[in-house]
């Protein structure tokens, strides 16, 4: 394994340095002699990338991954949409306990395999290659797809809401015209792709680079998250209905904007309701919600130091973090803007009659609360910083997942070139770069996958079946669970740790896949043609996976005994 250093990087043979035809200096593998094939070895070569990532790298980029003051900002709405009558404070917290284990599967299986990847490393090793690959393929579809749609979103909410903001705060009226300017879509196409080609350019600078960048800048946005508990904090019910009642006044010269708000959503149908423990139960995957992406730095497992150690504590420290956090800040939030205002608010916005000129999300109502000008810029600088960090994340673990298949021979070798410099993926992250450019202007220009785009059920696909790999790791390999972690190798009556942790992972999937099926409006279209958009992608990876196994067969390189190798990286 490389330790990071310069000299030790020079003595590691590497898969794909930038040369014009590189030489592949293949890790000897046990399960060669084993399959008494023919041809040549069918080891993987190492990686070539370097293990930049320490604990408080990986932390940052797991709670960068679930974008913290992104899903706060939006989840008061969220909830009053989807899941109204519900306390979210007690959501937040029945779910945060189902969601820890998700985090000690998914730490524990990037303990003992620690390579980038994912699941697709994980699954091809303990269940099947193909199982590997097709759950890893639709995973990474997921990403593509939510880094296109998340690319447009910090402009048609992050710079919108924060000009809106702004607007309000510095008295500029013109700001307002900006704000639905940018909305537009040419000029969001446009924005956004000179938003996403800086993700691509630092990607391809290499992960030193990325994760100075993302430590800086996590700070800068953990103070605009900062600011907004503090005003919440600091202003009661009273003062904030006040806000509203004035800004209301000001920009649309409406009297008793507060009242009026909820007077217009009960004439259209609204109503306070309340919640039966089912009505609790099929809320849950709320919490989940709230925090998908803590898990990602299993992604770029290759480049995490002490992956034994740091994947654990970085991911359940994560979540332990995001979960104080949003307590604090949602629960001053419920405090000081009330749940009768934010549900009507919220409905009004669901059924597209919302009086605000832009998006309700807790930013724009802390905002109201101060015309300070620094915190103002500091609440708007924030909110962009958490849309638009999150897309270094997760372009990150596309870039990866595509170099684990180049590099287990699946996608061709080339995908595996790594720049001799900066040691990252510079075709890997090219591809990337291109697919979700092309993704992004099917997205601004079309209403396509508004159809079919469900995210959630996506994603949750990989995850559900992980649950499998993990409940059978301790039985179907036995030397990585000794090699690991003690924790792999703890029982309770019995029953491995790993194996109880995987089975209620995959309890909690699928009570997410449920909801997902039956609330639309939680994940996404659900119909019969977002049914076949999913079906579509993963069958693409099967078909994809026989394609590449015939051909290897044919040139007598068998996938599978490659596959069950876990070799240096």
């Amino acid at each position: 394994m490389p330790d990071g250093t310069p000299r030790a990087a020079a003595r590691q043979p590497l898969a794909g340095v930038d040369r014009a035809r590189p030489r592949l200096h293949l890790v000897p593998s046990t399960a060669d002699a084993a399959t008494h094939l023919r041809g040549p070895s069918l080891a993987r070569p190492v990686s070539g990338l370097r293990r930049e990532f320490g604990l408080w790298d990986t932390f940052v980029f797991n709670t960068l991954g679930y974008a913290l003051g992104l899903v706060l900002a939006m989840t008061p709405f969220f909830a009053g949409s989807v899941f109204p009558g519900r306390n979210v404070l007690v959501v937040l917290t029945i779910g945060t306990v189902l969601t820890v284990f998700n985090g000690l599967v998914y730490g524990s299986l990037a303990g003992a395999m620690p390579r980038s990847g994912g699941e697709y490393v994980y699954n091809s090793r303990v269940l099947h290659p193909a199982v590997g690959f097709v759950t890893n393929w639709g995973l990474t579809w997921s990403q593509l797809l939510g880094l296109a749609i998340y690319t447009q979103w910090c402009v048609t909410h992050a710079v919108s809401v924060a000009l809106g903001t702004m607007a309000y705060a510095l008295d500029r009226p013109d700001l307002l015209g900006l704000a639905a300017w940018v909305e537009r879509p040419w000029a969001t196409f446009a924005v956004a792709t000179a938003l996403l080609g800086s993700v691509v350019a630092a990607q391809a600078a290499g992960m030193r680079f990325l994760r100075r960048l993302l430590n800086s800048f996590f700070i800068l946005a953990m103070a605009g998250f900062v600011t907004i508990l503090v005003l919440l904090v600091t202003n009661d019910h009273a003062s904030f209905a006040r806000a509203v009642d004035d800004f209301f006044w000001r920009t649309q010269a409406t009297p008793g904007g507060y009242q009026a708000v909820i007077d217009a959503a009960r004439a259209s149908g609204w109503g306070t309701q309340s919640a039966s423990w089912t009505g609790y139960l099929i809320a849950l995957p709320l919490a989940y919600w709230m925090f998908i992406g803590f898990t990602y730095s299993v992604y770029i497992g290759g480049e995490v130091r002490d992956p034994d150690r740091t994947q654990r504590w970085a991911i359940l420290g994560s979540l332990a973090v995001g979960y104080v956090l949003y307590m604090a800040v949602l629960g001053a939030y419920y405090h000081t803007v009330g749940s009768t205002f934010n549900d009507a608010a919220a409905y009004l916005e669901s059924s597209g009659r919302s009086p605000l000129p832009v998006s309700g999300v807790v930013n724009f109502f802390a905002g109201l609360l101060t015309r300070n000008v620094v915190l103002t810029l500091l609440i708007g600088a924030g909110f962009f910083l958490w849309h638009y960090l999150l897309l270094f994340v997760m372009f990150a673990v596309v870039v990866r997942n595509i170099f684990a298949w180049g590099l287990d021979e699946v996608l061709p070798r080339a995908v595996t070139r790594v720049g001799r410099r900066t040691r990252t993926p510079w075709v890997a992250t090219m591809v990337a770069g291109a697919t979700v450019l092309g993704l992004l202007a099917l997205f601004c220009f079309t209403t396509l996958f508004t159809e079919v785009f469900n995210y959630i059920v996506l994603f949750s696909i990989a995850f559900w079946v992980t649950s499998f790999a993990a409940m059978l790791l301790p039985y179907r390999r036995p030397d990585l669970a000794a090699s690991g972690h003690p924790l792999l190798a703890r029982r309770v009556l019995g029953v491995p740790v790993l194996t109880i942790g995987g089975l209620v992972n995959l309890v909690l999937f699928s009570l997410i896949l449920y909801a997902s099926f039956t609330l639309p409006a939680f994940s996404g279209p659900t119909g019969l043609r977002a049914t076949v958009f999913v079906a579509a992608i993963y069958l693409s990876a099967v078909a994809l996976y026989l394609v590449v196994r015939a051909y290897r067969r044919h040139h007598r390189r068998d996938l599978a005994p490659l596959l069950r190798h876990l070799s240096r990286e």
